[in-house]
């Protein structure tokens, strides 16, 4: 009787705060640890309240999830937020650089040909292999792989992958830049999380030495025994140009917890922030909620 009537109390307070703890967004806050219950590694609330602060609003999603199960461990904002399938931009490399060195395209030490063609960015003048496209993403670079691919390969890889909608749209160089670039793909922000973790699992239908070049090619920054690992993205979400998506994907690894994690956020253009900017900011958050550690 005794243990009937305190599972049912916890019941009881799992249910008020549910009620209770619906924070900016519609995400939930657990103000303190439930005794006997597992915590996620660090402070859910000081992670939302930096995240309202930096980034957060009504077109912001956050999602955390524990890197060898898959179960979600942290979201900020509605699930149809979250749900919301939005053009990858470059967040994209990770699944096109993946495809082109399973396909035989390219090899890790591959070093593809600037045509010459005036680029924006100095750097992006430059002959490249997979290290430095991804150093300095280089958009040329890729547009070369899914051109040596073709449609059909890219389609049904995009398929294998499980990867957003799979809808490529009319341009084979430049589908991943949505409809401002004639692109039809489109990837909710959890289901990045889901492809990151299948990726980190070894559980997509491509060979490990692959998905290991990959994996290295994203490694973003390491501070004491942590690393994270990365790809930003940033583009119009509407053809005329007037909405725009930021992304930030990845993992975080530490001695105690392996997660991979994907941010966005979408608005008008006019208050459009560079992928690079919600990276550090999402950083920052991390190392706010005690999972990252700070920096010097």
């Amino acid at each position: 009787m005794n243990a009937r009537r305190a599972a049912t109390a916890v019941l009881g307070l799992l249910f008020v705060l549910s009620l209770a703890g619906c924070g900016k967004g519609g995400s939930v806050k657990l103000p303190f640890q439930l005794p006997g219950f597992g915590g996620p590694g660090f402070d859910k609330t000081t992670l939302e309240n930096t995240i309202d602060d930096r980034f957060g609003g009504v077109g912001t999603c956050l999602i955390v999830a524990d890197a060898k199960s898959g179960q979600e461990v942290y979201r900020y904002n509605s699930n149809g937020v979250c749900m919301n399938r939005m053009p990858p931009c470059e967040t994209y490399e990770i699944p096109g650089t993946l495809m082109a060195l399973d396909a035989g395209v390219i090899t890790p030490e591959t070093r593809l040909k600037w045509d010459g063609t005036p680029q924006p960015v100095a750097v992006w003048q430059q002959d490249a292999d997979l290290k430095t496209a991804f150093a300095n993403s280089i958009p040329w670079w890729q547009a070369q792989l899914a051109q040596k691919l073709g449609f059909p390969r890219i389609q049904q890889q995009l398929k294998a992958f499980d990867y957003g909608n799979g809808d490529i749209g009319g341009s084979i160089d430049s589908f991943w830049m949505g409809p401002a670039h004639g692109g039809q793909l489109g990837i909710s922000t959890r289901g990045q999380t889901q492809f990151l973790r299948r990726l980190y699992a070894g559980q997509l239908p491509a060979q490990p030495q692959n998905a290991l070049a990959v994996k290295r090619a994203i490694v973003d920054e390491t501070r004491g025994q942590s690393t994270i690992s990365g790809r930003t993205g940033a583009c119009s979400t509407l053809s005329d140009g007037s909405r725009h998506v930021a992304w930030y994907v990845g993992r975080l690894e530490t001695p105690k917890h392996d997660w991979v994690f994907a941010a966005s956020l979408e608005g008008e253009t006019k208050n459009a922030m560079p992928g690079m900017e919600l990276a550090h900011r999402v950083k920052f958050a991390f190392s706010q909620a005690g999972m990252w550690p700070s920096g010097s």
